[in-house]
């Protein structure tokens, strides 16, 4: 009996911990989950990365470089945060239209993104700048430093630079994001269309889209190059609304699909003739994530939904604090499994540190959609405070 009253009080305090969700589904835990698998993949990546690429840093041959084969490519944890995405956003559409659910307030679902997500956005940016100039950072002596962070904060720096911003250059994927959010109700219309013709312009689109934004100048730095795995998300939640039709598939066979999907997202070759079936991969993860047995319940665990569901501040802080310790660390000759090594046992724990700290201070509290009300009026009682102590003051001094 002890040990189950500590197993619930664990579970208890990383409840605590959840993200605050609204509107009318179901907190999905599978699905933070998944979020969990797409942002230390992308982690992961990022201490290989790192540890290559310290500036005067150069590291010794070793025999055991192909064994990072699977790590580098964790920045496909990317692909999977957008898969995500075009789910979590389609949902709200799906019901509306094919379930005959709640309609969707346009005017609120630009709120939520804008309140939910831009704070914590702007003020990392402004705590990544600050901390920069402060350290004297080598990107601070690029040209065009300063004038680049008004690109970011409009979510512009990719397009009209054409490269990722050299300081913290994850974030690039968030302009990706911003250019969905505010196109995702007009592509949500897919979904008026009755089963059949919305399932074949949703698969027409996913294919379609990589070479149109080939051919189309700067196509690629914008929603139109990763357009296909938001809208596989979009067919994922006119699968999951309508039930998947896997009412014979057991449970067990779906876990097998969505490992089997998932080791091959990490181990298919960077060629074009393999990246046409990412969106298949990562929708096979997601369906096994769904409908799985033993894969499901791995992703509902506490811990890892719960880690999983700060991945947005873990996304914004985790890059700067890897490099700044990489430099401190690493040095001339090491190999590059001892760097990563070294990199991960440290980096790892103030990476994650830094993001949970981040999403308790000031991630979570703007998941709550009153939190803009509430701060106005604390404003408003702390105005009227100091104005009542200053009017106390005056009397006071008269007298």
């Amino acid at each position: 009996m002890e040990a189950a009253a500590a197993g619930r009080t664990h579970r208890w305090k990383f409840d605590r911990l959840r993200r605050i969700t609204t509107g009318s589904h179901r907190y999905m835990a599978e699905v933070d989950g998944l979020r969990f698998i797409a942002i230390f993949s992308v982690m992961l990546f990022h201490i290989y990365f790192a540890a290559n690429h310290i500036p005067g840093v150069l590291l010794a041959p070793t025999r055991f470089h192909s064994l990072f084969w699977p790590v580098s490519h964790g920045f496909r944890g990317v692909q999977l945060f957008f898969v995500i995405s075009g789910f979590i956003l389609g949902l709200p559409f799906a019901n509306q239209y094919v379930a005959n659910g709640p309609g969707v307030a346009l005017g609120r679902f630009y709120l939520r993104r804008l309140t939910r997500l831009e704070p914590p956005y702007v003020l990392a940016l402004f705590l990544i700048y600050a901390a920069a100039l402060l350290t004297q950072n080598v990107h601070t002596h690029e040209p065009g430093f300063l004038s680049g962070l008004p690109l970011r904060l409009g979510y512009s720096y990719l397009f009209f630079r054409g490269a990722p911003p050299t300081l913290d250059g994850v974030t690039w994927t968030l302009e990706i994001e911003v250019q969905f959010y505010l196109l995702a109700p007009f592509l949500a219309q897919v979904f008026k269309l009755a089963a059949g013709p919305r399932r074949l312009a949703l698969l027409v689109a996913i294919c379609g889209f990589p070479p149109l934004a080939d051919i189309l100048p700067r196509g690629g730095l914008t929603l139109l190059g990763f357009a296909q795995f938001f809208l596989t998300g979009f067919l994922l939640a006119d699968l999951h609304t309508t039930g998947f039709g896997l009412g014979r598939v057991q449970p067990r066979a779906l876990d097998l699909l969505g490992f089997v999907c998932l080791l091959a997202l990490v181990l298919v070759p960077e060629t074009p003739s393999w990246m046409p079936l990412l969106p298949c991969l990562l929708a096979g993860i997601f369906v096994g994530a769904l409908r799985g047995h033993w894969f499901t319940s791995f992703l509902r665990r506490p811990a890892v939904s719960v880690l999983g569901g700060m991945c947005y501040s873990l996304y914004l802080l985790h890059y700067p604090f890897l490099s700044f310790i990489a430099a401190k660390i690493i040095s001339n000759g090491q190999s590059l499994p001892r760097a990563c090594m070294r990199l991960g046992m440290v980096g790892m724990p103030v990476a994650v540190g830094a993001g949970l700290m981040y999403y308790i201070l000031i991630e979570r509290p703007c998941m709550n959609p009153n939190w803009p009300h509430a701060a106005w009026q604390r404003c408003l009682r702390m105005i009227d405070a100091i104005s009542a102590a200053f009017k106390a003051t005056s009397k006071s001094t008269v007298d």
